[in-house]
């Protein structure tokens, strides 16, 4: 049976390194892309079972009003199979979570991918979500429960870094920027030093880039780069230029995605396979015409067009539903 508790033992000292939340528009994006490409890593943790693969699923939900964030089948060691889903959560919402996250597990079951749902929230800035203990029901006038439903909550800013350490897992350093590090130094350190060991160049740079965006602290920021060009560990100089180059490019993309959600509400497949398309799409002036396109069409199919004028890998076959 797919367990709800989280695993790893979070201390729940406040941190001695203050430091304000950062954005969710501004995590929202890299964290997705984090899980993403390092899916197995993240089920494993989120499990606490050893996992033989990962696939993300497409879902897409009868309406335009409902879209999950990530939804993936897992396939564990043991021969059983989880339906993984999870959402982000920043600062601001319109609805409440659990209630939200009611909906959207109803409908991941009707999509008949029932088989051991396991449904996780992810908290992100210092103070959000501190009452959500995942855990809800409502009862009936005789005090009898007609309605109970969980998940399991993660509050990355509760997460210690030392304990993030601990867990072995490359992937999840990257998130080191938003738990507490009591001190900061040492931590950063030992971060660095783990990714060091990584043997896939790519993968080093892409969990460096992941970890850099999700840090709003720039003495962190400051102390990596230092370490960086001190010990030559991951990358030299025209490289960092490089990361900030894709943080920007990468802000870009989100702004067009929020701009389509905000003013047409595309259903979730579609949402999907424009995210695709953006992905590959790394010119400044190009994201920023697209970004004003989005803004200032009628329709979205204008935007549409627009996208695969200026997209030629877009073929006859392969377009955008």
């Amino acid at each position: 049976m797919v367990q709800f508790q989280f695993a790893a033992h979070m201390s729940e000292t406040r941190s001695a390194y203050s430091r304000e939340p950062i954005g969710m528009a501004q995590t929202d994006s890299p964290l997705k892309d984090l899980v993403e490409t390092s899916i197995v890593d993240f089920a494993a943790w989120l499990l606490d079972a050893e996992v033989r693969d990962a696939q993300a699923v497409n879902i897409e939900f009868p309406g335009q009003d409902a879209r999950v964030d990530r939804l993936f089948q897992v396939w564990l060691a043991d021969g059983r199979q989880a339906t993984l889903h999870i959402e982000f959560q920043g600062r601001s919402t319109s609805h409440p979570v659990r209630f939200r996250m009611l909906d959207y597990m109803t409908r991941i079951v009707r999509s008949e991918r029932e088989l051991n749902l396991h449904s996780v929230v992810f908290y992100v800035g210092e103070g959000v979500g501190a009452l959500d203990t995942g855990n809800h029901q409502i009862a009936d006038a005789n005090g009898q429960i007609v309605l109970h439903w969980r998940y399991q909550v993660v509050h990355l800013w509760k997460i210690n870094a030392t304990d993030l350490l601990a867990l072995n897992r490359p992937a999840l350093l990257a998130l080191v920027g938003q738990t507490k590090i009591d001190e900061p130094r040492t931590i950063i350190a030992k971060v660095v030093e783990q990714l060091r060991l990584i043997p896939d160049e790519e993968l080093r740079r892409h969990l460096l880039f992941d970890m850099m965006a999700l840090i709003d602290d720039q003495e962190i920021i400051k102390m990596i780069e230092e370490m960086i060009k001190e010990d030559g560990l991951l990358m030299n100089t025209p490289f960092l230029r490089r990361v900030r180059a894709e943080e920007r490019v990468e802000t870009h993309r989100q702004d067009i995605l929020n701009a389509l959600v905000w003013r047409f509400d595309p259903p979730s497949s579609v949402y999907q396979q424009i995210e695709q398309r953006l992905k590959k799409v790394n010119d400044e002036e190009t994201l920023t015409l697209l970004h004003k396109t989005a803004v200032q069409v009628a329709n979205f199919q204008d935007f549409q067009v627009t996208l695969q004028t200026i997209e030629p890998r877009i073929t006859k076959d392969d377009n955008i539903a």
